[in-house]
């Protein structure tokens, strides 16, 4: 069962990321009766703070117009009713807050010569029309120029950036990441396409539809499928929320398709609309009429279809450790040696992985052998690459071996050896691949790539070809500036990633890195940590150079086994 966010607003006053007189802040009242309000029970990390925006005041400086004006821009109510009140009647026809917001980090320097004011600011990222956030590149600058007016004595705008200027804070209390879902190639999984919805404005239910039917984001499109076909759309531009019900009425085309693709339209209608908190349930029509599926009740509860869950692993998945004389299987109880060569120790691996269903096992040896097994009490190990100088293997969606070969770049092996390149395109030219590591949907890989002294984590899209079934990776995107180092990575959800590296001369530790967002909070490490392993639900495990294996309880490192190195199933 899913356990749901709470999106819960809560009002307080804000006086604005900058500077302004007394006169132009929010004031609490000190009088008037005192209500008693509903109890809510509130997670703090789900709380949003509404912004109170103050309109211009007569004898404002033009430095404090364009401070009151972006102050101002972090309130969605009216489409930035308030923010429109610093603007001449010329710009605000022509201003576009939804073409894109431009996102500082710290505090800008607003400066002014004249009638001109110009804002700077380190740029930490944007998020586009769509809603998708991306990073900046290191060391960006954010300038955003301004032309100012008198209109009856006092200054307005008349000349500013298109879209919105907002700091980070701003971004963190106007905007939450919500997901619209999407399927893999083989319609097994979800996979979400993170966009930045604003918390007031249009429906939140509303505006993720809209999203899901306009199709995935250009860089993640060559990857994932969708359910819809195409002419099928809201029938009523709205999807109101009644009683925990989302209702969903799409065009009366979409009747006409087979019970398959409604199956999957549900599928990714109620998974999009189910992360509102508010919402329990999804009842889909088209054209008015209800949207039947054999065996599925309506309206279709939020925890329906648990099948395609993004973060979903076998029920029975848990960690594995490479010993010197063994694979071993991490239990509640005990640890085991897994069946077969594996678990005898006929090979003992220096780096391994360990396939989706926990069928396989792959592992690279001291003198850089690559070998493949069962795992089952009969199964043998098969050397499908020799004494070649190779990466840590993972398996991908398919069950192939994906590893870096230091001469032939990066290779999938299958199960019975025969190896092909997964090409990338997109990274920069000096750049040295060190680990690709597919997500477990099988539609994005994660890079680490290194460029003279320095490492740095990209995402890209796996693009297949349906005629002679090669992978390549491709459109490659920075997704977090902060680190200075890394040196492993793996998939921790649908969407996040856990990192071992460094963020400048402090010692290597675990960040866990949000992709949506691109935030990234460090959880520290052990004591030389040199590799890192994750899984949805499951402890974070790292190896380190004392020999041990150590987990990520309670916010604290501690001992689990010994080992040379962990996985999960992949």
């Amino acid at each position: 069962m899913r356990i749901l966010g709470a999106l819960v607003a809560s009002a307080v006053l804000l006086t604005g990321c900058g500077a302004l007189p007394p006169s132009l802040t929010a004031q609490v009242p000190t009088t008037g009766p005192i209500q008693q309000g509903a109890r809510v029970n509130l997670d703090p990390k789900d709380q949003f703070i509404r912004v109170i925006a103050r309109g211009p005041r007569d004898g404002m400086t033009p430095t404090q117009i364009v401070q009151g004006f972006l102050d101002a821009s972090a309130s969605f109510d009216g489409d930035h009713e308030v923010a429109r009140q610093y603007l001449t009647g010329t710009a605000n026809s022509r201003w576009l807050p939804g073409l894109q917001v431009s996102i500082y980090d710290g505090a800008a320097v607003v400066t002014s010569s004249g009638n001109s004011v110009t804002l700077t600011a380190s740029q930490a990222g944007r998020i586009d029309e769509i809603g998708r956030y991306s990073v900046s590149p290191p060391g960006e600058e954010l300038r955003g120029n301004f032309q100012l007016v008198r209109e009856d004595a006092q200054w307005r705008i008349d000349r500013l950036p298109q879209g919105l200027l907002l700091s980070a804070s701003d971004v963190d209390r106007a905007y939450r990441s919500l997901a619209v879902y999407f399927f893999n190639p083989s319609f097994a999984a979800l996979v979400p396409d993170a966009r930045m919805i604003p918390v007031l404005g249009p429906g939140q239910g509303t505006t993720l539809v809209r999203y899901l039917l306009d199709g995935p984001s250009d860089w993640l499109a060559p990857a994932v499928r969708t359910g819809f076909p195409d002419g099928v759309g809201l029938n009523i531009e709205a999807v109101p929320i009644d009683g925990g019900v989302a209702e969903v009425d799409l065009k009366s085309s979409a009747l006409l398709a087979d019970d398959a693709t409604q199956k999957a339209m549900s599928q990714q209608l109620v998974w999009t609309l189910g992360q509102l908190p508010e919402v329990t349930a999804v009842q889909i029509t088209a054209g008015g009429q209800p949207l039947v599926l054999p065996g599925v009740t309506a309206p279709q509860s939020v925890d329906a279809w648990p099948a395609v869950d993004p973060d979903a692993l076998p029920a029975d998945s848990s960690g594995y450790v490479a010993r010197s004389q063994s694979v071993v299987r991490l239990g509640i109880d005990n640890d085991r040696p897994v069946p077969g060569a594996a678990g005898a120790g006929t090979v003992s691996f220096q780096r391994f992985a360990i396939d989706r269903l926990s069928e396989a096992v792959g592992g690279v040896d001291d003198e850089g052998t690559l070998w493949r097994g069962g795992l089952d009490a009969d199964s043998q190990l098969l050397p499908l690459i020799r004494n070649e100088a190779l990466s840590a293997p993972v398996f991908d969606a398919d069950g192939n071996i994906w590893v870096i070969n230091a001469l032939t770049g990066l290779t999938r092996v299958d199960r019975i050896g025969r190896q092909a390149e997964v090409e990338i395109s997109g990274l920069p030219v000096d750049a040295v691949l060190t680990a690709a590591v597919p997500s477990r949907d099988g539609t994005r890989c994660a890079l680490i790539v290194q460029r003279g002294v320095r490492t740095s984590l990209y995402l890209g899209v796996i693009v297949r070809s349906a005629a002679n079934s090669t992978m390549a990776i491709k459109d490659p995107i920075r997704v977090e500036t902060r680190l200075t180092e890394a040196i492993s990575v793996n998939w921790a959800g649908a969407n996040s990633l856990m990192i071992l590296g460094g963020d400048g001369a402090e010692s290597l530790q675990v960040f866990n890195l949000d992709l949506a967002r691109g935030s990234i909070y460090g959880i520290g490490a052990p004591e030389a940590p040199v590799m890192v392993a994750a899984a949805p639900g499951l402890p974070t495990l790292v190896g380190a150079a004392d020999g041990w294996i150590y987990e990520y309880v309670g916010a604290s490192w501690r001992k689990r086994t010994s080992g040379t190195s962990s996985t999960y199933p992949n």
